[in-house]
């Protein structure tokens, strides 16, 4: 399951508010020359002259034996000429009994342009995501995915009113989604090349409705479209309106336990109508 508990909130502050914590330009620019490895709880790089940010959350580090780091590794330029961010996620973390089935924290990239904007008023998300994941021992995680926060009430991504999205690419050992148990709340045909299963309930935690979408076809590496796509078939689905501001977006993985590898690049940001 997808557990975000209070960090949610430290969440939104970093990503939707991230400006306001900033130390000086000089100082980020020096930051980001070389490989950034994050491995606190909180850590976090806010990249110059891009939409992003790179985050390491451990939102159960106090049950978490061993260590997560979320690693900055620079930008590089596409084919297309679109910038994109290289990172990593490494997960060395004990297996423990009684916390097996508890998320220990998750490792993303977020934005930090264009966000409370209403999604009537955005002309495209797009994104190019690709990925590899090497295991050295028995690894529950792996949700590669999406997350995005909407609410009709600008800049609000804590309260019960707002809206937590998922779009899971890929998915091992055994994780699930919110809402599991209840079986499938809906159906989303030809997004991305796929179907889609949708999950959802609220978080028992945050109080917020978490919905999840999980594809018939996992994505084996790579993922490209418009994800405004995906936050219109929710609107579609009549789970808000295209009045709604989004508030929060970013991709990354959670982390259960095991000792695993992934390095990823990421191309995402937001075009205004």
């Amino acid at each position: 399951m997808v557990f975000f508990r209070q960090a949610l909130a430290l969440v939104a502050l970093s990503l939707t508010h991230a400006a306001f914590a900033l130390p000086t330009l000089n100082d980020l620019f020096s930051r980001a020359q070389s490989s950034t490895g994050l491995c606190g709880n909180q850590a976090n790089l806010i990249l110059p002259n891009t939409p992003w940010i790179v985050y390491n959350m451990l939102y159960n580090a106090a049950q978490m034996v061993g260590t997560q780091c979320t690693n900055y590794d620079g930008v590089t330029t596409s084919d297309n000429g679109t910038k994109e961010v290289l990172w990593s996620s490494v997960a060395n973390i004990d297996y423990v009994e009684s916390t097996n089935n508890v998320p220990k924290g998750y490792s993303f990239v977020g934005l930090t342009q264009n966000l409370e904007t209403k999604l009537s008023a955005i002309e495209s998300i797009p994104t190019t995501y690709s990925w590899t994941r090497t295991n050295s021992t028995n690894y529950k995680a792996g949700n590669i995915c999406f997350d995005f926060m909407t609410n009709d009430v600008k800049g609000d991504s804590t309260s019960s009113s707002s809206h937590e999205l998922m779009l899971w690419l890929q998915y091992e050992g055994g994780q699930l989604p919110i809402g599991w148990t209840n079986g499938p709340a809906g159906t989303v045909d030809n997004l991305f090349g796929t179907s889609w299963t949708l999950y959802e309930d609220v978080n028992t935690d945050t109080g917020i409705t978490v919905s999840t979408l999980m594809p018939t076809n996992q994505f084996e590496g790579s993922f490209s479209g418009d994800l405004k796509d995906w936050l219109l078939a929710m609107a579609h689905l009549g789970r808000f309106t295209e009045a709604t501001y989004v508030n929060v977006g970013n991709a990354g993985t959670e982390f259960f336990y095991g000792n695993a590898v992934m390095n990823a690049t990421l191309g995402l940001q937001i075009n205004l109508a």
